[in-house]
């Protein structure tokens, strides 16, 4: 049953890191593709390579940053917890990725280990909290105040800027917008490439321990260039459907709003990642800040069913991923004890 497990906990990790790639892809290249600052396969092979090279600067250079938020048993519970939460992630990915909506594999995962810690002691199993975090660090910062802060950054800064765009050539403003939003698909994508390097490098480590296997620092370097290609080529799966709804159904961005979303996400997340070391889903921001951007125009430009139905997505997230975990662990429940 361990073996089991264990290869069922390290093909969830893989799908986890296929599905965020593609899931995620449309954060960094949809604005930039949406408004020609970018070619589709430009922009896809840019965030491939920044992906890769995150997550390899995650294990080499910035390991220090990451937070072991997650706390299970060292044990087949444990690997029962970790296989069923990642099912559960890859699950909702693939359904919000076929419902074109943008959400958090972050929150997808958070939700998927409480779902199946919950299960755990409901059958009498490991009775255990499985973050060593406070819920409001990882769960309700990020997922309600971050986006409602980018939000407003995003909109101010269309209002700030806005002084030096009028009074310049509009050919000049839209070569320097593309050129901003050019680069700031390089860095989302970096910072989303190291922020999943840390959860995966994490994952990893939980999945050997609570299997039994020793490590060693060339088995996790090995592990982390082979968790750096997964995520790349997910990432050139594009992810459109996605990128299609908050770059053209939910509202309208010319070159110079583009920039100015997609300068706001970028900054963000460096200021996030490197000034307080922890992670916050790149999908909420880059919606929220194409949102705060667009709204901040003197015509009706979003659509207000679209926003209702991401921000719907977003509070399904959790709730959903922990109905489906739990589930799974309950099913496989009687083959652990």
């Amino acid at each position: 049953m361990v073996l089991l497990l264990t290869v069922l906990s390290f093909i969830g990790l893989a799908s986890y890191l296929f599905v965020s790639g593609f899931h995620d892809a449309p954060n960094s290249v949809a604005v930039p593709v949406r408004t020609r600052a970018l070619t589709p396969m430009t922009a896809l092979r840019m965030s491939a390579i920044c992906n890769f090279l995150g997550v390899i600067l995650s294990g080499m250079v910035f390991s220090t940053l990451a937070h072991e938020w997650v706390t299970i048993p060292e044990n087949v519970v444990g690997l029962g917890v970790l296989a069923t939460a990642l099912i559960a992630q890859c699950a909702w990915g693939f359904i919000t990725w076929w419902l074109r909506m943008p959400s958090s594999s972050t929150h997808a995962l958070i939700g998927g280990l409480l779902g199946a810690t919950w299960a755990s002691g409901a059958v009498g199993l490991d009775n255990f909290i499985p973050f060593a975090e406070s819920a409001y660090t990882f769960v309700l910062i990020p997922l309600l105040l971050m986006p409602v802060l980018i939000f407003v950054l995003a909109w101010f800064m269309v209002f700030a800027t806005g002084w030096f765009a009028q009074r310049a050539y509009p050919r000049t403003v839209n070569r320097v917008s593309r050129s901003v939003m050019s680069l700031a698909n390089s860095i989302i994508s970096l910072v989303h490439g190291m922020q999943i390097g840390q959860r995966a490098t994490m994952l990893f480590a939980l999945i050997m321990v609570s299997a039994g296997l020793a490590g060693s620092p060339t088995l996790t370097a090995v592990a982390l260039v082979l968790c750096a290609v997964v995520l790349a080529a997910g990432t050139m799966m594009g992810g459109w459907r996605i990128g299609y709804t908050f770059a053209h159904k939910m509202v309208y961005l010319d070159p110079y709003r583009g920039s100015v979303a997609q300068g706001t996400t970028a900054l963000t997340l460096l200021a996030v990642q490197f000034l307080l070391g922890s992670s916050i889903s790149s999908s909420h921001m880059a919606a929220a800040s194409v949102l705060g951007a667009g709204l901040n125009q003197r015509f009706s430009s979003v659509r207000p069913g679209i926003v209702v139905k991401l921000m719907a997505t977003w509070l399904a997230t959790i709730p959903a991923t922990f109905v489906f975990s739990a589930t799974l662990f309950l099913a496989l429940s009687p083959l652990l004890g």
